[in-house]
């Protein structure tokens, strides 16, 4: 079986391994600390969404590389779910993760309807995924800026997604000129994901920068 992609670039593989970074971060702090503060549960739920619907059809398609990241992905993400309802379910701040998702679920699904290249139940599920993991972040910052206590791994485990999204963008960017191709949903999608973590990139870096705490304005 073949083991990556070809004509795969940089930023593909920079996109991966900073989602991957931010997984294991994710894992560390919830086995390891046996915590989950800071942590949206109803996040976790949407992405769970995005990854069954954007693979549920193609999981073990080659090369082997994705068949990994895919399982790694949708595996990872179940188990969050899981600890936070059970096992980490006293260190989950449920009252400020209020963020109706349900809203998120239904703007979604027209988008991903109405711009799907073709109206086949894969394409549409793909299509609507990328609709829905751009918005699966907010609760997530929501979260942050109505909790007081920023836990720092919840910091770094966001930026790693923001910076996995940003390169994802490039990927694509380069791919259309390379295949002098245009991916509309992929970049329109991609920016309002990177749109929406600009201001946490910016606080997130300038506390790095000049090493203070960690805080985003109410």
């Amino acid at each position: 079986m073949q083991l990556v992609g070809k004509n795969w670039n940089i930023f593909r593989y920079l996109a991966d391994f900073s989602h991957l970074t931010s997984i294991i971060i994710l894992l560390y702090k919830m086995l390891r600390q046996r915590s989950c503060a800071g942590i949206s549960l109803k996040t976790q739920v949407l992405y769970l969404i995005v990854f069954i619907c954007r693979y549920y059809d193609g999981i073990f398609d080659p090369p082997l590389y994705n068949i990994i990241f895919k399982l790694f992905y949708i595996t990872t993400s179940a188990i969050f779910v899981y600890l936070m309802r059970t096992r980490l379910n006293r260190t989950y701040n449920k009252k400020h993760d209020s963020f109706n998702i349900y809203l998120l679920i239904i703007i979604s699904l027209p988008f991903g309807y109405f711009t799907s290249k073709y109206k086949e139940i894969s394409e549409i599920l793909w299509t609507f995924s990328l609709w829905l993991e751009s918005l699966a972040i907010l609760p997530q910052l929501f979260l942050l800026r109505r909790t007081q206590r920023i836990d720092l791994l919840s910091t770094d485990y966001i930026f790693f997604l923001g910076l996995y999204r940003l390169f994802y963008i490039l990927n694509w960017i380069r791919k259309s000129f390379v295949k002098n191709r245009t991916y509309p949903v992929v970049w329109t999608t991609g920016f309002i994901q990177t749109a929406l973590y600009i201001d946490f990139l910016y606080y997130y870096l300038k506390a790095k920068i000049h090493g203070n705490e960690f805080e985003l304005p109410i």
